[in-house]
């Protein structure tokens, strides 16, 4: 799913050079219930950079995003325990707001 988002804005992009493109909202970064609009390409650009820093991190990150799984899913996945991934997830979605917040 983020690669069809991030080809999709990228394909805007180039189309429009900026004019009439539309935001992609994703939820999930901040603490607040509130929805945040992100372009794809932002968000793919700051994953592929996580996944240079932490893979792991990344791997949840993507996981909990696009698979709308839960903290004990992903630890299935990723054959870790529930407080790594839990700890991994509050340092990834820390470490994107601020990313992110850099971008906007």
């Amino acid at each position: 799913m983020r690669f069809v988002l991030a080809d999709a804005a990228r394909r805007r992009r180039t189309e429009k050079r900026g004019s009439g493109w539309q935001r992609v909202t994703l939820s999930g970064i901040g603490t607040d219930e509130s929805a945040h609009d992100y372009d794809a390409l932002d968000i793919d650009e700051a994953l592929s950079e996580l996944m240079t820093l932490n893979e792991r991190q990344a791997k949840v990150v993507e996981l909990r995003f696009f698979g709308d799984l839960t903290i004990e899913q992903i630890a299935i996945v990723l054959n870790a325990g529930k407080r790594t991934i839990d700890t991994d997830w509050k340092f990834a979605r820390a470490w994107l707001r601020g990313r992110l917040g850099r971008t906007s």
